[in-house]
């Protein structure tokens, strides 16, 4: 493994040591080429230990996408929890939605009939008909459309 320089001092030994290493290998003449087999050697030894690390890392591969799928399943869980709970919500809002329609429609029919009482009270019971007969009829249509249209918008509620 290569070291880190610390300082001058042990660069210029190492520097010695290759060189000294260079001299001997040039007095021996044939020892290029067996230190070539050597290397060879090694590479071939690499070779081995790297394919078993390829297949090691295919291994940690295969486990990651089946990690990916696990995680990639929970999550579509968690969203379809997230999605019930957004249906129920809606469907409370919607119910509560209809009541509270229910409750202004309830509170405005009752305040036509009253208007309609009212005008009944009032002015249909004046000693002049024509004024008696008006207030009448109309407090009679109040009533007549006040149903029809609570009627209608009741069917539309449900």
């Amino acid at each position: 493994m290569p070291q880190a320089k610390s300082s001058g001092a042990s660069s210029s030994s190492s520097s010695g040591a290759k060189k000294s290493a260079r001299s001997s290998a040039s007095r021996s003449g044939g020892t290029k080429s067996s230190s070539k087999k050597s290397s060879g050697t090694k590479s071939s030894g690499s070779r081995s230990r790297s394919s078993s690390a390829r297949s090691a890392g295919a291994r940690a591969a295969g486990s990651a996408s089946a990690g990916a799928a696990q995680a990639a399943s929970a999550a579509e869980a968690r969203v379809e929890a997230v999605a019930q709970r957004v249906r129920k919500l809606n469907e409370r809002i919607i119910d509560e939605s209809k009541s509270a329609g229910e409750a202004t429609l309830t509170a405005y029919e009752k305040a036509l009939k009253a208007i309609a009482a009212s005008l009944e009270r009032g002015p249909g019971k004046s000693d002049v008909e024509w004024i008696s007969t008006l207030a009448t009829t109309q407090a009679k249509w109040i009533r007549d459309v006040t149903t029809a249209w609570t009627d209608a918008a009741r069917g539309m509620l449900k």
